[in-house]
């Protein structure tokens, strides 16, 4: 009997998932493979980050730490020379662009492709995912149609966001939006506008509305009020802020220890007169480990107490922004509030916002023509009413962090059931991996992942290939008639 080619599924073709099918088109298995690329709705390359928008919202690191190719660190320059000759290492590109920069870097990755690897790209959404197995293939189904695959890749990012609690009443008010990114900002008439969250995306939001909208009173709100700090042109590089060496901790230091020391770090590094930016950077290698060695209870702690500060040195915003929203700081346009929103209910065309301060028993009332919330991705997965990650928790095929951070994931990303096993053919791919190493959200870190699994795929040392067998009745019901060859 001839053997069938080996078939590896990508699930999702944002960053990861396109940085994946390339990298595997220019590094391939040594036997036959085909490669099938699913996205759902989105053109290949750009997901929910890199998608185009009236307004050119830009990415918040520079071009020259941007590089979808690790080895080759200036890769997104030389593309984006040809398109934009002023570009240099300390441009902050449109994400829009970086998104026809991943098209074009798939583009080349399969031409350059040995003729035994194949790519194939489907355009409809998976909704389900079923072992044969333990050990063998996967059944794949997407809408009407089925296909088998050796190993599936989910690179679907986080879960799309999904209406809060406050919300409930008017989730599907028009005025409500929790889509920023898919939706109309704004309707002619609005002047007064809540913006839930004070993070990045915050900022990117705000500074399209008065871009179309000058006159507009905007209003954010988050839990500790705070926004993210400005990146600096020049900073980020990696080998000037010191000895990072005392982070190499022995397995189960505990927050506090670890928190004393970047203490101890920071202020050294402000003595030899070096940019805090580089010291996040030297650092960020370590991290990983230092989170798989934190228990529970200091994971939580952390949570709850220092992921805001983190969060705003840690995902910083583009000069051009960050100077945008201190000029509408400044002139009163934008003003920001720490408190918890408590309720949202509609108010005719409008809504009406109850609110409380930060730090006290204060409740404040505001009523706003529109609300954005940008308070992002709801990670706790078992509350996701994306169809796939559904399905895989409802029948234990994945399993959620306990800390709400994401799936639950063991080496090269294989999800772990509900029993705690980690999967031999199902692997994820992307932001929610936080929930092991924390920081799996920047492309940086992300590159590293994408080429680990990679890898391990080329190399065949996960699970092992779908045999040349009939399929057995699956509890999803699926007929072998069904399945694509």
């Amino acid at each position: 009997m001839i053997r069938q080619a080996r078939t590896i599924a990508i699930v999702g073709a944002g960053f990861c998932g396109t940085a994946l099918a390339a990298r595997l088109l220019r590094y391939p298995p040594r036997s036959p493979t085909r490669l099938i690329l699913f996205e759902r709705s989105r053109p290949i390359g750009t997901g929910v980050a890199y998608a185009a928008h009236p307004f050119p919202y830009l990415l918040n690191v520079p071009a020259g730490r941007m590089s979808a190719v690790a080895e080759d660190p200036d890769h997104l320059l030389h593309y984006a020379r040809q398109h934009l000759p002023e570009v240099n290492a300390e441009s902050y590109l449109p994400r829009a662009f970086y998104g026809e920069y991943l098209q074009h870097h798939l583009a080349q990755s399969e031409a350059a492709a040995p003729a035994h690897v194949q790519l194939e790209r489907v355009r409809c959404e998976v909704t389900a995912l079923q072992p044969v197995d333990l050990k063998g293939s996967v059944v794949i189904r997407a809408q009407h149609r089925q296909w088998l695959a050796d190993q599936v890749v989910l690179a679907c990012g986080d879960p799309p966001p999904v209406p809060r609690r406050y919300a409930a009443e008017v989730e599907d008010h028009p005025a409500y939006i929790y889509q920023p990114f898919d939706a109309q900002l704004t309707q002619p008439g609005n002047r007064r506008v809540l913006i839930i969250g004070t993070g990045p995306t915050m900022a990117d939001i705000a500074a399209a509305l008065v871009t179309t909208h000058p006159q507009l009173e905007l209003v954010a709100v988050s839990r500790h009020g705070l926004l993210p700090q400005p990146q600096i042109p020049g900073t980020g590089a990696p080998d000037v802020a010191g000895n990072t060496s005392a982070f190499e901790m022995a397995p189960g230091a505990s927050l506090r220890q670890i928190v004393s020391s970047v203490r101890s770090y920071l202020e050294f590094i402000h003595a030899q007169g070096v940019d805090w930016r580089d010291a996040l950077v030297a650092l960020r290698k370590h991290v990983p480990a230092l989170w798989e060695g934190l228990g529970e209870a200091d994971r939580s702690r952390f949570l709850r107490h220092a992921r805001a500060y983190w969060d705003i040195h840690r995902h910083r915003l583009a000069p051009e922004i960050a100077a945008r929203i201190a000029q509408l700081r400044t002139s009163g346009q934008l003003r920001v509030h720490a408190g918890r929103i408590l309720h949202l209910a509609a108010e005719g065309s409008g809504i009406r916002v109850q609110w409380s301060v930060r730090g006290s028993t204060e409740l404040r009332q505001l009523s706003v023509d529109r609300i954005i919330d940008c308070s992002g991705a709801d990670c706790r997965v078992l509350r996701t009413r994306d169809p796939l990650l559904r399905q895989l928790i409802d029948t234990g095929l994945a399993s959620s962090d306990p800390n709400g951070l994401g799936l639950r994931t063991g080496k090269h990303g294989a999800l772990i059931n509900g029993d705690g096993e980690a999967a031999q053919q199902v692997f994820y791919l992307g932001p929610m991996l936080r929930a092991r190493h924390w920081e799996a959200t920047a492309v940086g870190e992300l590159r590293q992942h994408v080429d680990a699994l990679a890898e391990a795929l080329r190399a065949h040392t996960l699970g092992r290939a779908a045999p040349d067998l009939k399929l057995r009745p699956s509890r999803l019901g699926f007929a072998e008639s069904q399945l694509r060859p």
